[in-house]
């Protein structure tokens, strides 16, 4: 579970999406990535052009972001942080109207985003762990 930030402490230490991604990947492969096609564990590079990482083997491309709340999401993970930032601490209650004002996003996209997070945190798992 990420710790409590404040905003300048997330900025410096997720500056971007791939930040954000690398931690994602090390939170999600705590021993490192099993590729399928080579059957083991193996090093991973990342690929600049996409939310993923590829096997340095055989190529075999796996995304840090599948089945987790970042799924198939256009948002930057940054901005997700944020939020999810804002709603895991205890004493801050955040409405979708405040992510609205914060983000800059849309109201329907806030709202999705709201919903996702806080069904994670009700249910008492990590908002940023894999969904089963």
């Amino acid at each position: 579970m990420m710790r409590k930030y404040t905003a300048r402490q997330l900025m410096e230490d997720f500056p971007d999406d791939a930040a954000c991604l690398a931690w994602l990947l090390a939170f999600n492969y705590p021993e490192g990535i099993f590729c399928k096609k080579c059957q083991k564990i193996t090093p991973h590079y990342p690929i600049r052009s996409r939310r993923s990482y590829s096997c340095q083997f055989c190529g075999h491309h796996v995304h840090p972001t599948a089945n987790t709340i970042f799924h198939r999401t256009t948002t930057p993970l940054t901005t997700w942080f944020y939020v999810i930032g804002l709603m895991m601490d205890k004493h801050c209650k955040v409405s979708i109207r405040q992510i609205q004002r914060e983000t800059g996003m849309v109201y329907k996209t806030a709202r999705r985003m709201y919903h996702l997070i806080r069904s994670k945190l009700e249910a008492g798992t990590d908002p940023f762990g894999r969904m089963e």
